[in-house]
């Protein structure tokens, strides 16, 4: 390096040598590619896709992009954002929703719901950009998992019971291992799980399902074991009468009062074993009370107001209101 730059007078790689110079036109046809993506709710920005539309490398791809992102901002979309065509959707359920009300006052006492959640069992670390700079080889090396540890949890309730947790598992040679939630599982699930459960109480005919719309919720199997017990008329749910709007946690309670009930709870010291662990929220679940739904049919009435938009905001000016 010293007898680089005693010869150039700077670090840089000597002219002709290093890597090729990126043709002006390559850089138009990346940012332009960036663009349609970033504009765009289903798009995605990043180097392989953008290099297979273009037929160029991946390397030339990602370079581009780095200097490009480097000086313009562009759109990051996110899993949960609502597109312009969420905000009817959107309204129309919470109209539909409030309007049921005035007709019949216990029907939102009535609806069943139900959501997924993952509890990680351990924190982990990203090592893939960590260097350890040392004279000789460490000869050290740390396997890790692709995945940290974590358990699946189903839970559903209503503004009378709740139906406990069930854990998405399967039986190892050394103890339950956490498994993927799929159509057949959660088929499985509401057959030998939630139907047998609601027949204990006698409460099938008046309970009204409610799930969102993950592939899995709407799976052939899972739809006619809906239709079968419940009827299509009382499930709320993508691809039935009543759709659940998309990309909407936040008026879900499961979403946005009992998973982050559970989980203060359940990370508020060590985590054990999975079967521990799924007993150790079993009780907490039964302290969610109707409040949670009363904050829910508030959620619907700001929505219906708003014309479908996020109303995360009225409701934080509403809980300052009520502490002043």
């Amino acid at each position: 390096m010293i007898d680089k730059f005693e010869e150039w007078g700077s670090f840089d790689v000597k002219c002709g040598r290093g890597r090729k110079a990126i043709a002006s036109t390559s850089v138009e046809d990346v940012a332009t590619a960036l663009q349609k993506a970033s504009s765009s709710a289903l798009g995605t920005c990043n180097a392989r896709g953008i290099s297979r539309t273009l037929d160029m490398p991946v390397s030339t791809a990602r370079k581009i992009l780095q200097n490009i992102l480097q000086c313009y901002p562009f759109k990051i979309t996110h899993v949960q954002e609502l597109v312009p065509a969420d905000l009817p959707k959107r309204e129309a359920f919470a109209l539909q929703f409030l309007a049921r009300m005035e007709v019949d006052n216990a029907w939102p006492w009535n609806i069943l719901w139900t959501d997924e959640a993952h509890f990680h069992l351990q924190d982990s670390v990203n090592t893939q950009n960590c260097r350890t700079w040392a004279i000789d080889n460490p000869f050290q090396m740390q396997p890790l998992p692709l995945h940290s540890p974590k358990v699946s949890v189903w839970c559903g309730f209503t503004a009378a019971f709740i139906v406990d947790p069930f854990i998405f598992e399967l039986i190892g040679p050394s103890g339950p291992v956490t498994c993927a939630i799929n159509g057949t599982r959660y088929e499985f699930l509401l057959r030998y799980q939630l139907i047998p459960a609601l027949q204990q109480r006698v409460c099938v005919d008046s309970t009204i399902f409610m799930q969102d719309g993950a592939p899995r919720h709407i799976a052939t199997p899972v739809k006619q074991l809906l239709n079968l017990h419940f009827g299509n008329d009382i499930i709320i749910c993508r691809h039935f009468p009543t759709a659940w709007p998309p990309r909407s946690p936040d008026l879900n309670p499961c979403d946005f009062r009992l998973w982050g009930y559970l989980k203060d709870f359940a990370y508020g010291g060590p985590i054990a074993k999975l079967v521990v662990f799924g007993n150790s929220i079993t009780p907490h679940i039964h302290n969610i009370t109707t409040e949670n739904l009363e904050h829910a049919i508030l959620r619907f009435q700001l929505i219906g107001e708003n014309g479908g938009q996020h109303i995360e905001h009225f409701l934080r000016k509403s809980k300052t209101a009520s502490f002043s």
